[in-house]
């Protein structure tokens, strides 16, 4: 059975990728990945981001989504991230907040 984790990733961002920039120095993101363990999770999802022109720098966290205690109101958008990434078995990025964004708060 398929086991989805939540990716809490910090990420450098090429001029070419599609990922709305601000000029930020780092993103942010959160995405839930279908695969059978944290390893095989985190691969996955930098070989994904990737392809896009998104650099993993570090990931903060890996959690199974069933043991997170996550927000009612969530930045990243969890709980759609979640239910699209169980319906369609594929990774779901979410959403990325950049450095810039994250100290306006």
């Amino acid at each position: 059975m398929t086991s989805f984790w939540v990716v809490d990733t910090k990420c450098k961002v090429a001029p070419e990728s599609t990922l709305p920039q601000d000029g930020s120095a780092y993103y942010y993101g959160r995405s839930v990945v279908p695969a059978q363990t944290r390893e095989e999770a985190i691969e996955n999802l930098t070989r994904y981001l990737a392809d896009d022109g998104i650099r993993v720098e570090e990931v903060q966290s890996a959690v199974l989504y069933e043991n997170g205690h996550w927000d009612a109101v969530d930045e990243f958008e969890l709980p759609q991230s979640y239910a699209d990434a169980k319906l369609n078995n594929e990774i779901e990025i979410g959403c990325f907040i950049s450095e810039n964004a994250r100290n306006e708060v």
